[in-house]
């Protein structure tokens, strides 16, 4: 087997560069993937209607238990988002490339997915007195 076969290239500062724009493209994965899940729950919000029937007596944005949607639709966006790292890590952990990254990737977006499953269904689900 050659070092073509495994993905190796021989220049030395060609192999820096691509390792090296590994964490970049991993960094940027993480921050537009958790806007991105961000983004979709307040358009969800905004699009069916923030404020319940039982809320507009306080003027504020009430979540109730019927607004399954502002949990579920960017939790499942998360977990496709942190699917999706896990196999960016695989083919770059093949293909020899610096994986890493994408795994502290990976491991960022399970944080995130929890966080907003966290957040997102104890505002939803708390009752309000």
């Amino acid at each position: 087997m050659t070092s073509a076969e495994f993905g190796e290239i021989n220049d030395p500062l060609e192999r820096l560069e691509r390792n090296e724009r590994q964490g970049n493209q991993a960094f940027r994965f993480v921050l537009l993937s958790t806007l991105a899940v961000v983004v979709l729950a307040v358009v969800i919000v905004l699009i069916r209607g923030g404020i319940g029937d039982e809320c507009v007596d306080q003027g504020a944005l009430c979540l109730t238990s019927d607004r399954v949607e502002v949990v579920i639709i960017p939790l499942l966006l998360s977990i496709v988002l942190a699917i999706t790292s896990a196999v960016k890590t695989y083919r770059r952990w093949q293909a020899r490339i610096r994986w890493r990254p994408w795994l502290y990737a990976t491991y960022a977006m399970w944080m995130v997915t929890t966080a907003y499953l966290l957040i997102s269904s104890s505002a939803v689900f708390v009752q309000r007195g």
